[in-house]
């Protein structure tokens, strides 16, 4: 039970983080947002040069820089909402509802932009954010399945 209110606590908390880091970003003005935007490409574009990226990826990344964020903005805190509802309602249901909070954040996200100066919300963007979101989500709950298939086979060994 501890255990169980002590995930609670902290996946809240780390979504709570992750949503208001997203939905402070989606409130900058169009200016402010292409100037932080250029600082990420900058940033990428010497990570991938260090790296040694192949010259098509590299080139594809750093021209659609704002949507590679979406997706990984998204990811991340589909990530977060598969481990928090892993935790308290596992399967198909909890799936759901850790898609269902990733498209009411990313609409929310993008309502957020009607207000902010030289910005307006895209619907791609709703179904970008909601891939990034929904492959997260797969990933985890694959990953907890295996970790359960691999514990269940060990303990029945013992």
């Amino acid at each position: 039970m501890k255990n169980t209110k002590l995930h609670i606590a902290v996946s809240l908390v780390l979504i709570a983080l992750t949503v208001g880091f997203i939905w402070t970003n989606s409130a900058l003005s169009g200016d402010d947002s292409g100037a932080l935007s250029g600082k990420v490409r900058d940033i990428m574009e010497k990570v991938l040069v260090f790296i040694h990226a192949p010259q098509g990826l590299t080139a594809f990344l750093l021209t659609n820089v704002r949507k590679v964020a979406h997706f990984v903005e998204y990811a991340v805190i589909g990530a977060e909402l598969a481990l928090f509802w892993s935790g308290i309602k596992w399967g198909v249901q909890g799936i759901w509802n850790a898609f269902s909070s990733v498209l009411a954040i990313s609409v929310l996200d993008e309502t957020i932009q009607l207000f902010a100066a030289d910005r307006g919300p895209q619907i791609t963007d709703v179904l970008l954010d909601t891939a990034g979101g929904t492959t997260a989500i797969l990933i985890v709950y694959l990953c907890v399945l295996i970790s359960i298939s691999i514990y269940k086979s060990r303990s029945e060994r013992t």
